[in-house]
C-alpha cells in the first residue's frame, strides 16, 4: 500500500523522540551488580528526550525516551537494556518471551495495575516506523526475578574430603544425613584446570547462589556464598551464608563418592519478562474484516512505515492502539495475545457511524468467498489522503478508554466510541456474542475544536463532572487554530483555550489541569485562567542542573503520596517537583561521564540547540567541583577569546551554558572552538584549567 500524507505530520511531537540528540552511546551487554546479580537496567538516562511518562504501584515512574524505556524506582533512575538482534515475537511463537527490548525510541506508554505495554518506533532514513509493541503483565515485580544458571563446571563429590583431582568437598562431612540433608559452613573446591580455577575466582561473588546437581537433576543442593578466597594449591574454596543450605531429593538420597555432579554459578536476574508484538499490520487478503453486526471493507496496511503506535490505553480487558496510518486497533488482553482486531472509525463525512444496528449493514457478495454476507453500508476503511479516497480520520493517533467509553483523536477530529458487548442464548447450548461500537465525530469547524489534528486526550473528574481535554492542532486548513479543546457534556459541545499553543499533552487531577505544551507547562484551575512556569532549575548547591529548553513534551500529577509531586518530560531531561506549584525541581538527565568534562551537544548550533527564552544554549559537563566560582573562556580557533564568564555558585543555580554569543552580543562562527574551565574538583587541588573542544555550525 502507498500512502500519501499532507503536511499535518510534520508537527508529530513524536518525532522529536525519533530523531532526538544522543545522549549516551548505545548499550547492548548486561552489567552485573557485583553481589551475585545480572541486571538489564543500566544507571541513569540514555537520551533526554522524554515524551512520555506513566506511574504504576506506589513508586514506579515510566518514561518513554528517544532511546528507550527508563523508569525511576524512587530513588534512583535506570534505563531498560536494548538490543538490536530479532526478538522472537509471540505471533510466531505463543510461549516466546524476552528479557531485552528492541532498540528504538518509546512512542507510547500504558499503564494498568502492574500491566505495563511499551511502543517503539525508530525511521528507515525516510520515513517513521514502528518497531512494535512490548507487553509484560508483571512489570513491578522486576526486582523478584528467581536466580538462573549462567556458568555450570563438572566436579567430582569428594565426600571423604581427600582432595581429589576434580573434586568437591562440602563443610566438615559431606556424608548425606536422611531427613536433614546437607550441613556444612565451606566447600573446598579442586578444578582440574587453572582457566576453570580463574573463570570460578572472576565469577563468584559474596551473595552468589550455587546449584550443584547431579546429572538428571533429581538431587539438587543449593547455598549462598559469604566469601570466596583461593585455598590450597590451585583450590578454591567458598564461605556458606549460615542457613541458606537446601537439598532436593526424589529418593531421599546423597550424592555418593565420586560421583560426577554439575556445579552451576547462579545470578540473581533484575529484569522484566516481555512478550513482544510486531508493529500491527495486514495481509493482502484482510480486505474483509468481521465487526459488529456484519463485515466492513478495508485497505489493508501491510507495513510498519507511516505505522508507528504513538498511544496506547488498557481499559478492561483490551488494549487499544492507535497507530498512524495503522489506524485504531485492539488487543484483546483476557485471551492468548495474537493479531489485534481492525476498529472501524466514521469517514471524514460521516458524522455517526453505527457497527450495532441492522440497519447500519447491506447484504452482499463476499469479496473473498462470494457468499452473502452484511456489509457495512457505504463504507470503506481508508487511511490514505482524501484528495486518494482515502479518510484523514482514519489515521489515529491519540486514545483514552475506560468503562464503556473510548475517545479517538485523528487527523480529522475526535470520535467517541459507546462499546456493546452483549451474549445472548439463541439455545439450551449456544451463544451469540455481539460486541460492537456506535461511534460520534466532532470536528473543526462544526463541534467547536481549534483544530483537527488531534495529539492527545485526557480525563478529568471533578464534583461529579467529567471533562474530556484533547491537544488539538491545526492541519494547515483555513481558520484551524492550535490549542486545547475541551468538553464537559460528553463531547455535546466543545470550548477552547490557550489558543495559539502547540499542545503535546494534559493531565488533570480533581480540580487541577496540566498542560504540556511548545512554550512551556501551563496549569489551570478552572479551564478559563492559566498561568505559566518557568523553565525548571534545580536550586542545590553545586548542582548545575537546569532544563535548557521552554518545550514540555509530557506532564504526570504524581498523587501517590499525601502532598502530591508533579512530573515533566522536555527534549532536556527530566524534572520532579515535591508539589505541583514547582517550587523547586529535581532534575534528571542524561550523563556522558560522570567525572569528564565535556560540551554537550557537539556540535552546537545556536539556531536550533535547547532552545530556551529564544536562545540557544550549549551546556558543559564539569564532573565533580568543590570550589564555589568555575571560570569559563572560549577561544576561537585563532586563539582570541570571544565570551568569558565567572560562574558564582553561593548565588548562581543552573546549568553552566553558552548562548553561542561572542562579547558584543552576536553569534559567532561556524567554527572550532576551545573550552577553558577553571575549578577544582578535589578539597586538595587548587583550581586548575580543563580544556575542551566545540564545534559551532549554524
Amino acid at each position: 500500500m502507498k500512502l500519501l500524507f499532507n503536511n499535518i505530520f510534520l508537527h508529530l511531537a513524536s518525532l522529536a523522540i525519533i530523531y532526538g540528540q544522543v545522549a549516551s552511546p548505545t548499550r547492548f551487554s548486561l552489567k552485573s551488580a557485583g553481589d551475585g546479580e545480572v541486571s538489564y537496567f543500566d544507571d541513569g538516562f540514555a537520551s533526554n528526550v522524554v515524551a512520555e511518562i506513566r506511574l504504576m504501584g506506589d513508586s514506579l515512574t515510566w518514561f518513554g525516551t528517544g532511546r528507550g524505556l527508563s523508569m525511576h524506582d524512587g530513588n534512583s533512575t535506570f534505563t531498560y537494556q536494548s538490543t538490536t538482534d530479532s526478538i522472537v515475537d509471540v505471533l510466531s511463537n505463543p510461549s516466546a518471551v524476552t528479557n531485552a527490548l528492541p532498540y528504538g525510541g518509546v512512542s507510547a506508554i500504558a499503564t494498568k495495575n502492574d500491566s505495563l505495554v511499551v511502543a517503539f518506533a525508530g525511521d528507515d532514513n525516510d520515513t517513521p516506523i514502528g518497531l512494535g509493541l512490548a507487553i509484560a503483565s508483571d512489570a513491578g515485580s522486576w526486582y523478584d526475578t528467581p536466580p538462573t544458571t549462567v556458568m555450570e563446571y563438572s566436579f567430582l563429590w569428594d565426600s571423604l574430603g581427600t582432595d581429589t583431582t576434580n573434586g568437591a568437598y562440602f563443610g566438615f562431612d559431606s556424608e548425606y544425613q536422611p531427613g536433614t540433608g546437607y550441613t556444612g559452613s565451606f566447600m573446598v573446591l579442586s578444578p582440574v584446570n587453572e582457566s576453570d580455577r580463574i573463570s570460578m575466582l572472576d565469577s563468584i561473588q559474596a551473595n552468589t547462589v550455587i546449584k550443584i546437581r547431579n546429572s538428571n537433576s533429581s538431587r539438587v543442593l543449593y547455598f549462598t556464598v559469604e566469601s570466596v578466597s583461593e585455598f590450597g594449591v590451585g583450590q578454591i574454596q567458598l564461605l556458606i551464608v549460615p542457613g541458606s543450605i537446601s537439598y532436593t531429593s526424589a529418593y531421599d538420597k546423597g550424592f555418593t563418592n565420586y560421583e560426577p555432579i554439575i556445579f552451576g554459578i547462579t545470578k540473581a536476574t533484575k529484569a522484566i519478562q516481555w512478550q513482544y508484538l510486531p508493529q500491527p499490520t495486514d495481509s493482502e487478503a484482510d480486505i474483509e474484516v468481521p465487526f459488529g453486526e456484519g463485515y466492513f471493507w478495508q485497505l489493508p496496511v501491510t507495513v510498519p512505515q507511516a505505522n508507528v503506535t504513538y498511544d496506547a490505553s488498557i481499559s478492561g480487558k483490551y488494549l487499544w492502539v492507535a497507530s498512524w496510518a495503522g489506524g485504531l486497533r485492539r488487543y484483546d488482553l483476557s485471551i492468548s495475545l495474537r493479531k489485534p482486531q481492525n476498529i472501524p472509525m466514521p469517514m471524514d463525512w460521516q458524522n455517526a457511524l453505527s457497527t450495532c444496528q441492522d440497519s447500519a449493514f447491506i447484504d452482499t457478495s463476499s469479496r473473498i468467498t462470494g457468499d452473502e454476507i452484511p456489509v457495512l453500508k457505504n463504507y470503506y476503511l481508508n487511511p490514505r489522503d482524501p484528495a486518494d479516497g482515502g479518510n484523514h480520520n482514519h489515521k489515529a493517533f491519540s486514545v483514552l478508554a475506560y468503562g464503556e467509553r473510548v475517545w479517538v483523536g485523528t487527523a480529522n477530529g475526535i470520535n467517541k466510541g459507546k462499546l456493546i458487548e452483549e451474549i445472548t442464548q439463541i439455545s439450551p447450548n449456544e451463544y451469540e456474542i455481539l460486541s460492537c461500537i456506535e461511534w460520534d465525530h466532532y470536528k473543526y469547524p462544526n463541534n467547536g475544536l481549534s483544530g483537527n489534528f488531534v495529539v492527545g486526550l485526557a480525563k478529568q473528574v471533578w464534583r461529579g463532572q467529567t471533562t474530556i481535554w484533547a491537544a488539538t492542532v491545526s492541519t494547515g486548513e483555513t481558520g484551524e487554530m492550535q490549542g486545547l479543546s475541551y468538553s464537559r457534556d460528553d463531547g455535546v459541545s466543545w470550548q477552547t483555550a490557550l489558543i495559539g499553543e502547540r499542545v503535546y499533552n494534559i493531565d488533570a487531577k480533581d480540580s487541577l489541569v496540566f498542560v504540556a505544551t511548545k512554550s512551556g507547562l501551563w496549569k489551570s484551575l478552572d479551564g478559563e485562567n492559566w498561568a505559566r512556569f518557568d523553565p525548571a532549575i534545580e536550586k542545590s548547591m553545586l548542582n548545575q542542573r537546569q532544563i535548557l529548553t521552554n518545550t514540555v513534551y509530557a506532564v504526570s500529577i504524581d498523587d501517590r503520596d499525601t502532598i502530591p509531586k508533579l512530573w515533566i518530560g522536555t527534549p532536556d531531561g527530566v524534572a520532579l517537583s515535591p508539589d505541583v506549584q514547582g517550587s523547586t525541581w529535581e532534575i534528571y538527565q542524561a550523563d556522558h561521564d560522570p567525572k569528564e568534562v565535556y560540551a554537550y551537544p557537539n556540535p552546537f548550533s545556536p539556531l536550533s540547540h535547547n532552545q530556551l527564552d529564544n536562545d540557544g544554549y550549549v551546556r558543559f559537563h564539569i564532573g565533580n567541583i568543590v570550589n564555589k566560582e568555575v571560570k569559563l573562556d572560549i577561544f576561537n580557533f585563532a586563539m582570541e577569546k570571544v565570551h568569558s564568564k565567572i560562574y558564582n555558585l553561593n548565588s548562581y543555580y543552573g546549568a553552566l551554558k553558552w548562548d553561542g554569543r561572542d562579547l558584543t552580543g552576536n553569534h559567532v562562527a561556524n567554527g572550532v572552538y576551545f573550552i577553558r574551565l577553571n575549578f577544582s574538583s578535589s578539597r586538595n587541588q587548587s583550581p586548575g584549567d580543563n580544556w575542551t573542544k566545540l564545534i559551532v555550525v549554524k
